[in-house]
């Protein structure tokens, strides 16, 4: 049989599925690239906002003086170095030429005594100080200000971001130290220090006589218990014989808040515990534009206003290491829930959704901060740990547990029995939580290097907290006829020293009858397990920590 070659009319089909297939190709390689270009320009223009800002922030004097930079020179369009109108950038991506224009407001603040009882109380501007007859003070209080840059997109369309700063009446060169720290600087005056008591409190060397322990929650209940809101803090300090002195203390507070959503806007990142040399350094957040919200309604707590805001990631925010929680490895999405594991998801602006931030206090202020990851659950009778072998193979579990969610090896060590044989009465339980921050990756791969070598000195560079959970988490017997324990609803700690088991019970126990069963402790391993709320997400749902423990009621055993 001949061969055939082919007719003309399958020559030009073949080509036009070519040509189909090269216009898709080119098409979708110019997409890209203008979608490359768009985020170009939007980081071109808030690097170019944000500079401004800080441009604003080098006065050198407060009152306006010839030749000199001053705060009161700080206005509308003027103040810094940097004037205000079109500036070219050359782009470092492609090298093309865009125009930008750069223009700011500012509005100053005056922090006045408006009821006539001689304590400043309120915020006023200009216009309403005057408005009110109050007096003028010679600077404002603090001047609020907004820098916008617009430009032209590839598309022909007029875009802008606005980045707002606050700015003091305290010169650069007089608050050095908080902006670029010496040595001499962060020496800071040790004071005495007392440690806490196990079981409440646990403390941890870390080598150097240096240790760490974390404090006793402080729940409070507020706006008809709907809102919980919960204080706790770090501490390392060094210890020479019986004397301890503070070295360092970490404030965090943890509140849930109701939200909407409310489109995109400005919002910060969180701020993040970063590794500097051989120093853990706080990093405060950025400016970066992605979903936003506000609080639902007026009732919420103060701090749900910046918790509604920033509370949210993006691909940016999770390829910089600077997110609050992942879910499957994708910025978290947010969701309202009746409870039980049932969740609407939100997805338009106005929709409402269930929120919970942590916050840390840097540098006098409280920043919103990545959330709580907790790592395990563990129960116990509160005279369990009385025993110092006990006390010792508990922490060495725990540093165990740590170092292996930090080297992906199985945990080595293991607790011994905890269960409990107990003549029918009361007694108190206890629950910890492992707590492990996350890390950047360059920190991370640090700490594993020194694991790997078996150094010591992986944990004073690791923040990790042992928290006691007792009156946080959910509490359950499996057969209360035998023994119940105590799951109250939360209610405000005025008395932690005294009365912290007593301000509402959780965690104890009452043997009624002979026999046994099995007392359970739960808490969710985000920032819920630390409100004691409900589950956010589906994703915290699931991530349900619990403990058991085996409980034998026995008329003649002997009390612990």
């Amino acid at each position: 049989m001949q061969a055939r070659g082919f007719s003309l009319i399958e020559v030009l089909i073949a080509s036009l599925v070519i040509m189909l297939g090269v216009t898709g190709v080119v098409t979708l390689q110019s997409a890209y690239m203008r979608n490359d270009a768009q985020s170009g320009y939007r980081h071109t223009a808030l690097q170019l906002a944000q500079n401004k800002v800080d441009d604003l922030r080098q006065f050198e004097a407060i009152e306006s003086t010839a030749g000199v930079i001053a705060y009161d020179d700080i206005a509308d369009d003027a103040g810094g170095t940097i004037k205000p109108g079109h500036v070219d950038v050359t782009l470092r991506d492609n090298g093309e030429t865009h125009s930008f224009a750069r223009n700011w407001t500012v509005t100053d603040k005056y922090f006045s005594d408006t009821n006539g009882d001689g304590v400043a109380d309120t915020w006023l501007d200009r216009s309403t100080l005057l408005g009110n007859g109050l007096p003028l003070p010679a600077s404002p209080a603090q001047k609020q200000v907004a820098v916008t840059v617009e430009w032209v997109n590839t598309k022909g369309k007029n875009r802008s971001i606005t980045v707002d700063g606050i700015i003091a009446p305290v010169s650069l060169g007089h608050s050095y130290h908080a902006v670029n720290e010496t040595n001499n600087v962060k020496k800071q005056p040790k004071v005495p220090f007392t440690p806490g008591t196990v079981p409440d409190v646990i403390a941890y060397s870390l080598g150097n006589n240096h240790s760490m322990e974390s404090s006793k929650p402080l729940p409070e209940s507020i706006n008809q218990g709907n809102n919980h809101l919960v204080e706790l803090s770090s501490y390392r300090y060094e210890s020479s014989g019986l004397k301890h002195k503070l070295v360092k203390q970490q404030d965090f507070l943890t509140v849930n808040c109701k939200c909407k959503l409310a489109g995109t806007g400005n919002g910060y990142t969180p701020a993040m515990t970063i590794l500097k040399g051989d120093e853990l350094v706080d990093s405060p957040g950025y400016v970066e534009i992605k979903d936003t919200g506000v609080v639902a309604d007026n009732q919420q707590p103060a701090r749900c206003d910046v918790c509604c805001r920033d509370h949210h990631d993006n691909m940016n925010t999770v390829s910089d290491e600077a997110y609050y929680r992942l879910e499957g490895g994708l910025p978290h999405s947010h969701y309202d829930t009746v409870g039980g594991g049932i969740f609407t998801k939100a997805t338009q602006v106005g929709d409402a959704y269930i929120e919970n931030c942590r916050f840390k206090r840097v540098n006098g202020f409280y920043e919103l901060y990545p959330d709580w990851q907790l790592v395990d659950i563990i129960a116990f009778e509160a005279s369990f740990l009385d025993s110092q072998s006990a006390l010792d193979d508990y922490r060495t579990y725990t540093l165990d547990l740590i170092g292996s969610k930090i080297s992906t090896l199985p945990v080595s060590t293991s607790l011994v029995s905890r269960a409990i044989q107990v003549p029918p009465g009361d007694y108190q339980l206890i629950a910890r939580g492992i707590y492990l921050d996350r890390m950047t990756s360059s920190h991370l791969a640090a700490v594993q290097a020194l694991l790997s070598a078996n150094d010591p000195q992986w944990q004073q560079l690791v923040l990790f907290y042992d928290i006691n959970l007792t009156l946080l988490a959910s509490w359950h017997s499996d057969n209360p006829v035998i023994a119940t324990v105590s799951d109250e609803t939360m209610e405000n700690i005025i008395d932690p020293v005294n009365h912290y088991y007593n301000t509402y019970s959780r965690g104890r126990v009452t043997g009624i009858v002979d026999g046994v069963t099995s007392i359970e402790v739960a808490s969710y391993g985000g920032n819920a397990g630390i409100t004691s709320t409900l589950a956010i997400s589906p994703d915290e749902y699931v991530q349900l920590f619990s403990d058991r423990l085996q409980l034998e009621v026995k008329s003649n055993a002997s009390a612990p």
